[in-house]
């Protein structure tokens, strides 16, 4: 019989829930969302990116990523740029107020992967690690 206890994809999600939100917790005393803070690491790994690379990063819908960087061009953390080779292509790059963030906010992440990680070996992670994209490829399947 069915008990979602030991339900996989349940266990999965209720950890990774649980991870997200103390993460967004650590990050909203700094005044931004876990959100931002994975759009700000990213523009600012490619320094130059459209908004389909960044939400196709952020693994959300495009539109979703518009509404975020409304919010984020308002609050002066990027700027969009228009290609001049397709118009329709809209770049974003980190304004220097979002550089300082970012630089500010990088070490969260470090410290955040440092407290999950507490007390499980490096061997554990990587199985941990290989397990965890072993289900991701197995959820993407029609069928057992």
């Amino acid at each position: 019989m069915f008990d979602i206890d030991t339900c996989l994809a349940y266990i999965t999600g209720y950890s990774a829930k649980k991870i997200s939100d103390a993460f967004n917790e650590r990050l909203s005393k700094r005044g931004v969302t876990k959100v931002q803070w994975i759009a700000l690491y990213y523009v600012g790994k490619y320094e130059k990116i459209s908004q389909v690379e960044l939400a196709n990063y952020m693994n959300v819908k495009p539109s979703t990523v518009a509404r975020l960087i409304d919010r984020m061009e308002r609050e002066e953390y990027l700027t969009r740029l228009r290609s001049s080779e397709d118009r329709r292509v809209i770049y974003l790059t980190l304004s220097e107020k979002g550089r300082k963030l970012r630089e500010e906010l990088l070490p969260e992440g470090q410290r955040m992967s440092e407290l999950v990680r507490q007390g499980i070996s490096d061997e554990d992670i990587a199985v941990f690690k290989n397990v965890l994209k072993t289900m991701a490829d197995n959820a993407n399947k029609e069928e057992i």
